[in-house]
């Protein structure tokens, strides 16, 4: 499928996640991951807490004890990019989305600082989301006109206030690699003074197997997730919608 790029794209946020082996994990690890990142992301915020093992010199016939880790968001003085980081977890949100190659940099970087602190064994989740928030200005919308979801929708229920769905596939790459690709539509509320309708497609793609924690392995497979999504993206959406979001190199 070509790809295509668009003048006026209306994604709201793209999110690269990775999960990790944690046992090795301790509460002073988020505060030295925070350095490597502090320069580009100097806002801080505990926003939870998890609760870890504490391992005892003399384990034998003991209880261990549980200590209080946070994970902790690191956002840029624009507010344009975060970062989050804990036990297990990294996370890129890029709220000002160009694309793929300039979103790298932005998870090579949350990945560099957690490896090289935490150093994890395994990856053992891989995931890129993209949540496109559209607004149709037309009243009395089809939604069939926008959207390729072939919904019947019975008489008594076409005057809906809200509509959400969610679908869930699975699909396999030529390593027979398999990606889970959950799909959500709903309806989303209108901001004052619009008119039409405003819709919600949030795309999920994730690898649930474990993998070496080598971040050239990690962001090739979250590159595979990424273009299953742009996929089911282009295969979602009608060319009236494609008008609406200008094509720029159709």
């Amino acid at each position: 499928m070509k790809k295509r790029k668009y003048n006026k794209p209306q994604l709201q946020e793209a999110i690269f996640e990775a999960k990790f082996d944690f046992e090795n994990f301790d509460t002073a690890m988020p505060g030295q991951i925070f350095e490597f990142i502090k320069n580009d992301y100097p806002l801080k915020q505990d926003i939870k807490h998890f609760s870890l093992p504490y391992l005892l010199e003399n384990p034998a016939n003991a209880q261990p004890p549980f200590i209080q880790a946070p994970l902790i968001r690191a956002s840029k003085n624009d507010g344009s990019g975060i970062l989050q980081f804990g036990p297990g977890i990294a996370i890129a949100n890029n709220l000002k989305y160009e694309g793929w190659d300039s979103f790298v940099p932005t998870i090579n970087k949350i990945l560099s600082a957690y490896i090289d602190v935490a150093k994890p064994i395994y990856v053992s989740r891989i995931g890129t989301r993209y949540i496109n928030n559209i607004h149709i200005a037309e009243e009395n919308l089809n939604v069939s006109d926008y959207f390729n979801l072939d919904i019947q929708i019975p008489n008594h229920l076409k005057n809906f206030k809200a509509l959400e769905l969610t679908f869930l596939n699975e699909v396999s790459n030529i390593n027979n690699i398999k990606f889970i690709v959950q799909t959500r539509f709903l309806t989303d509320s209108l901001r004052p003074g619009e008119v039409g309708g405003r819709f919600i497609l949030d795309l999920d793609c994730y690898i649930s197997n474990q993998f070496e924690s080598e971040i050239i392995q990690i962001i090739s497979l979250a590159k595979e997730s990424h273009d299953i999504l742009e996929e089911f993206f282009e295969s979602i959406i009608t060319n009236k919608t494609r008008s609406l979001l200008e094509v720029i190199n159709e």
